[in-house]
């Protein structure tokens, strides 16, 4: 069966986005590349008008997590998920790694983290895309999931 659309053909990372500016937290689904190895620059398309980029507009940071094949459960759940002001992690249970000091929370068992800093943003039809500069990371060896052409896919070495 041929793809709906010519991006299903290229494969992407299945992130979450995890946010936090005061006492308001956030965590969604995203399509996230690299755009720089030199200098450690990602690229994030978001759709208008979610809590997470106020709350990434408000803050200038996020974490960029790498969803690993453990939390396939956990990733089609929050696909799913809407409620603009209700707190996903406690909605839906969500267990985290111990809280880091003025950082977004990580979910249990993610492949690997990158918090990052906006660096700038351009507002595309309905998406808002976020270029944004690596300032820290954690890679917990995990393999990671892949979406492709409507299915996830576990990355591990050949």
């Amino acid at each position: 069966m041929a793809p709906k659309m010519a991006s299903h053909l290229l494969p992407c990372p299945v992130v979450f986005i995890s946010t936090a500016h005061e006492n308001h937290r956030d965590i969604m689904v995203a399509t996230a590349m690299f755009v720089s190895e030199k200098e450690p620059l990602l690229a994030v398309s978001l759709a208008k008008g979610k809590r997470t980029i106020q709350l990434i507009e408000k803050s200038g940071v996020f974490t960029l997590i790498t969803v690993s094949e453990e939390q396939t459960s956990l990733y089609k759940q929050l696909a799913g998920f809407s409620g603009k002001e209700l707190d996903k992690f406690a909605a839906l249970s969500i267990a985290t790694l111990p809280a880091r000091p003025s950082k977004a929370l990580i979910p249990e068992g993610s492949a690997a983290w990158f918090d990052c800093k906006l660096v700038a943003k351009q507002e595309l039809d309905d998406y808002v895309v976020i270029i944004a500069r690596i300032t820290d990371h954690k890679d917990f060896g995990k393999p990671p999931l892949i979406w492709q052409t409507d299915r996830l896919y576990s990355l591990k070495p050949v």
